[in-house]
């Protein structure tokens, strides 16, 4: 790895430990090569392990990925920190659980058929906002996936078995923020069909060498806009025939919640989430 990419691994490690130093500036990250070996040097200084991945499918069709560290993922009900975790929002999505991993790719390609059949169900979830970069989301492309493209964390809430079978382009959601109702209508996905993107993840992680694995969960893309919260919140997201998914945000005074799936060791992911 040259002295660039390391550099802003360790900068962007050293805002994550010290939540409220200055924004991140990153030099000599010109492509998306460059910028997902930052994510994996990233990943290394951390030690951290990878939980999930975010999928994000542009409108040319081009696949964009960041994973998802067992230090940035929390269960339904967690209190997290304000500062370093959600400061640009919060997204409601649905994240698609692996039961088994992915057999080498053939040669045409993963099908949808072939990567469901390897998906034991779907998660509500909030993804949590928060851009590390002096430019924040209006940052280059390349800098916004060498920043696990703003990932400031996930919170899942209780599984529904056999949901990837349901039609999950458009779902019903309310969202309460303080118990006072704020969203309340049906929504699309931005992609259409969010299991378009769970295969396009997968044959893009194939492209890199690097497979879907058991216990691991995705995020494709949120339904709801970004909402922004403040210290103190109370979240809820309700997704039409699931259990509701809550987050607390912590006052500043207030300890947060450790990151629930630093207990998560593959697919036991699925065993701390009883079936239903």
């Amino acid at each position: 790895m040259n002295k660039n990419l390391h550099e802003a691994s360790l900068r962007l490690v050293g805002k994550r430990r010290n939540t409220r130093s200055g924004e991140v500036s990153l030099s000599g990250i010109g492509a998306l090569s460059d910028a997902y070996k930052v994510q994996a040097q990233t990943r290394l200084l951390l030690a951290a392990s990878i939980v999930g991945w975010k999928a994000s499918l542009q409108a040319n069709g081009a696949l964009l990925s960041a994973p998802l560290f067992d230090c940035d993922t929390f269960h339904s009900g967690s209190k997290v920190p304000f500062v370093g975790r959600i400061g640009h929002g919060v997204e409601c999505e649905l994240a698609f659980l692996i039961d088994d991993p992915l057999p080498p790719r053939p040669c045409h390609g993963y099908t949808k058929s072939e990567v469901l059949s390897h998906v034991s169900g779907v998660v509500p979830v909030f993804e949590m906002l928060e851009s590390r970069l002096v430019d924040g989301f209006g940052s280059s492309q390349a800098h916004l996936v060498a920043d696990n493209l703003g990932n400031g964390g996930v919170v899942l809430g209780m599984p529904m078995y056999g949901g990837q079978h349901r039609g999950l382009a458009e779902i019903g959601i309310t969202v309460n923020i303080d118990r006072k109702v704020i969203l309340s209508k049906r929504y699309t996905h931005p992609a259409g069909d969010p299991v378009d993107v769970l295969v396009a993840l997968a044959n893009h992680l194939a492209d890199r060498g690097l497979v879907l694995e058991a216990g691991q969960f995705v995020i494709t893309g949120s339904y709801t806009p970004a909402q922004k919260v403040l210290p103190g919140a109370l979240i809820t997201a309700s997704f039409d025939g699931f259990n509701p998914v809550t987050l607390r945000v912590a006052a500043e005074e207030e300890p947060p919640t450790l990151a629930a799936a630093a207990h998560i060791e593959g697919a036991s992911l699925h065993r701390q989430m009883p079936q239903k």
